[in-house]
């Protein structure tokens, strides 16, 4: 098999998991086991031991999160953006780090913040994936099994079956509501997009030269200057930029108990694996009394969060901030925040 290099992406700020997380110690850099326990990007790291050594990994991050991700990840190549662009340009930037030292080398391209229940099966869903594209010149993305009609995420849906657990990829799928969603889980057609991808950094800089012509003149243009070059990439999702345009993207179906951690109520369907269940609802730091109270998430390191007659409700605390939102309002947090960003921006 090809030599594998790890592209993690770990630039994004985690909004959605104020006040636990803010732009100085956003998600990626949290953990939601207890404390002393493994960062999500430890975690992610954690789960390519003995499959890329690590003088092949690379993190790409934001240039204010540089230093705090080189101390989670030593020894780890970090690749700093001069600002952010989306997805597209950090692919590229990382495509291009690998073609100059092993063009025909598998990228294994993956978020920092994710969960895996069953680490082998992902691990076992990997090495065939990074099989399938050191020899296909195919862009190979791990299309997660759906355990439920999730409006949240977006979807993959299937075209022709390859191999058992492969096929190509019909169509990329927004967010759908919640009727199409439930249609998608009984149709069987549908995997969620869980943002991984593998193939060969050659393979991918041919597909950037036909969907995004404007990225390799730039980067010419800049003598491969990353200051100069990255301001002008063009800021988009690899999604929207390539994947969706593509025909030859395939799917490997991922079954491991996947969850992106978006929001605070992802952590109710996490809730046993992380210890978390309590009377009342979830607990992932601090204690949890509640009475005559059911649904709630609660998150306050060193606290006791006392809860009467209140449901569905979300608590969290750091430091000097205090979030109680409902769940339903998950998804708004970042409304939260750009308010907080005006009257107390030390606290995000």
């Amino acid at each position: 098999m090809s030599q594998l290099h790890l592209v993690i992406m770990a630039g994004g700020s985690g909004t959605r998991f104020w006040p636990k997380s803010t732009s100085r110690r956003p998600k990626q850099l949290l953990s939601f086991e207890g404390d002393g326990k493994p960062t999500l990007l430890a975690r992610t790291l954690e789960r390519f031991d003995g499959l890329v050594p690590l003088e092949n990994r690379m993190i790409v991050t934001t240039e204010s999160l540089t230093r705090a991700i080189a101390e989670e990840a030593p020894g780890v190549r970090v690749l700093s953006e001069p600002q952010a662009r989306n997805t597209a340009p950090c692919v590229y930037w990382a495509a291009r780090e690998v073609a100059s030292r092993d063009p025909k080398g598998v990228m294994l391209v993956m978020p920092a913040d994710h969960h895996m229940g069953r680490v082998e099966d992902f691990r076992a869903t990997v090495r065939r994936a990074a099989e399938r594209a050191a020899r296909c010149d195919e862009l190979v993305t791990l299309g997660v099994k759906p355990d439920r009609a999730e409006t949240g995420y977006g979807y993959l849906r299937l075209g022709e079956a390859l191999e058992p657990a492969l096929s190509q990829v019909e169509a990329f799928v927004e967010k759908p509501d919640a009727r199409k969603a439930a249609e998608f889980l009984a149709s069987g057609r549908y995997l969620w997009n869980g943002g991984m991808f593998l193939w060969r950094a050659e393979v991918i800089l041919r597909a950037f030269d036909e969907f995004m012509p404007e990225m390799k003149r730039v980067w010419d243009e800049s003598h491969g200057q990353i200051d100069q070059a990255y301001p002008r990439l063009t800021a988009t999702s690899i999604d929207y930029g390539v994947m969706e345009r593509a025909r030859n993207v395939v799917t490997f179906t991922l079954d491991c108990a996947w969850d992106d951690l978006g929001s605070w109520t992802s952590l109710e369907t996490l809730a046993y694996a992380l210890g978390a269940a309590r009377e009342g609802g979830v607990c992932t730091a601090g204690e949890l009394l509640a009475v005559q109270s059911r649904g709630n998430v609660v998150d306050a390191p060193g606290k006791l969060v006392a809860l009467l007659g209140v449901d569905d409700l979300i608590v969290a605390q750091n430091g000097d901030a205090i979030l109680v939102a409902r769940k339903d309002r998950a998804q708004d947090i970042r409304l939260v925040v750009e308010a907080a960003k005006k009257r107390r921006p030390e606290l995000v």
